[in-house]
């Protein structure tokens, strides 16, 4: 019989840890920073055969998904946004260079913020966020949420960088 090398009530300092530097960079392939650097903002609006969504529209919808679960996690006044409207841009390009940039800005923070969130021994991760209406509805899966989005999305960005010729050898 296989016994698990981990006792029944384990401390989750090692799964924080793992969690929050999974979410700040990817440790098996190129992560959501690798993607997002060096994107110049002129492309970032631009449509690709073959690809849904332009650049500026992944990273706007990323961005937006990331706020919405830190406050998912966080706000006990919280109410989900309409889908789909709420969660992606309404314009295929980016209003301007500026707001591209603090888009991408602005998705970074959000993960990290989710990491702090999963680093702090402050935090049970397995409670209910404060406004779950199911009981799995906890930190823990909001943050895996994240990790598996940001993951899906930023593949997206590599193969759109890759088809608009900008995504440089590794």
């Amino acid at each position: 019989m296989l016994r698990s090398r981990y006792p029944v009530v384990m401390d989750t300092s090692q799964l924080r840890e793992t969690l929050a530097r999974q979410l700040r960079h990817s440790q098996a392939q190129a992560g959501l920073s690798a993607a997002l650097e060096g994107f110049p903002p002129d492309l970032a609006g631009r449509q690709v055969a073959g690809h849904r969504h332009t650049a500026w529209q992944q990273v706007e919808h990323m961005r937006l998904a990331a706020e919405d679960l830190i406050t998912y996690c966080q706000d006990s006044h919280y109410e989900a946004q309409t889908w789909p409207d709420g969660y992606w841009p309404k314009s295929p390009q980016p209003p301007s260079a500026e707001v591209w940039s603090t888009s991408n800005r602005r998705l970074l923070d959000a993960t990290e913020q989710m990491a702090g969130i999963v680093e702090d021994p402050n935090v049970d991760l397995y409670a209910n966020v404060p406004t779950a209406e199911k009981e799995h509805h906890h930190t823990l899966r909001a943050a895996l949420i994240l990790l598996d989005h940001n993951g899906y999305h930023a593949a997206q960005l590599i193969a759109l960088r890759q088809a608009l010729g900008i995504w440089p050898a590794r």
